[in-house]
């Protein structure tokens, strides 16, 4: 997955906070990136992106300890 502005901005969310829900996420993208979450396409693509997110975030944290 490219390293775009709002994929690096998602992994540090995933990074600084214990968990937060897809929808936790969802809510700060279209905050502050104007995401129409509402739409149903945006809404499963951001989801699937988040879920990606996480293992990336998750395969780190296993290789570093």
């Amino acid at each position: 997955m490219k390293d775009t502005r709002i994929v690096r901005y998602i992994k540090s969310l995933i990074r600084n906070n214990r968990y937060m829900t897809a929808e936790d996420i969802m809510l700060l993208l279209e905050k502050y990136y104007g995401l129409p979450i509402k739409v149903p396409s945006v809404y499963y693509r951001y989801k699937r992106v988040i879920k990606e997110c996480r293992k990336e975030v998750y395969k780190e944290r296993r290789k570093n300890k």
